[in-house]
């Protein structure tokens, strides 16, 4: 871990330091320390911008390369497409019981839009999956909710488990679940959430028991 500026080192100058500074490599709380300092010390304020103009001429040592013509496809169905979601092959298949393969091939599963149904309301798909020996008897699914849309009221009769991968939501407490976020709902819990604004939410949900709504609800198709 690095160690934030000492109230000493604050009362020195930063001349060790001002080359990360430009570089933009220095820790955060170093960072917001050395701002402080240089708030209000001209010598280093001096010393930076004599330094700034042979840190900016770095770049221009390296001639730029465009890319290949297919690198921002590449990426971008990386970012956007099936694919985005193989990094998550290992907390898939843990959270499951399955293996890894098995994980992947549930990912890449999710890019079929036939082996989606509609949800208890609209705006709220689901995806149902198949659990490993260790959530034996248990009801597995994604489920992918569009921003804004709201999971009606329920009360857990049993205990489930979610683990979300992208996007995100909030409950009606106000607690917010996040990508890589694990959520356990214990036997007798009620609430209601809703996906937060950007990408839709998409989660993987394990129930050991039964849901019950407290909220008429008319299905989503």
């Amino acid at each position: 871990m690095i160690r934030p500026l000492s109230f000493q080192e604050l009362m020195e100058h930063l001349d060790d330091i001002l080359p990360e500074w430009l570089l933009g490599t220095l820790e955060p709380a170093r960072r917001d320390a050395a701002a402080r300092h240089l708030d209000g010390c001209a010598r280093c304020r001096a010393e930076l911008a004599r330094l700034t103009p042979a840190v900016d001429a770095l770049g221009a040592l390296v001639p730029p390369v465009a890319p290949p013509a297919a690198a921002l496809t590449r990426l971008m169905g990386q970012m956007e497409g099936p694919g985005r979601f193989a990094r998550w092959a290992g907390r898939v298949a843990a959270f499951l019981d399955v293996t890894e393969g098995r994980a992947r091939e549930l990912l890449e599963s999710m890019a079929d839009a036939s082996n989606w149904m509609p949800g208890p309301v609209a705006g709220v798909e689901l995806m149902p999956v198949e659990t490993g020996p260790a959530r034996e008897g248990m009801m597995a699914a994604v489920v992918r909710l569009m921003p804004g849309a709201r999971y009606p009221r329920h009360a857990h009769l049993g205990r489930e488990w979610n683990l979300v991968l992208e996007g995100g939501f909030r409950e009606d407490t106000g607690h917010e679940v996040w990508p890589g976020d694990e959520l356990e709902k214990t036997d007798g819990s009620l609430h209601d959430f809703t996906a937060l604004q950007g990408p839709a939410c998409i989660c993987f949900t394990v129930l050991d028991g039964v849901t019950s709504f407290e909220e008429r609800v008319d299905g989503g198709a």
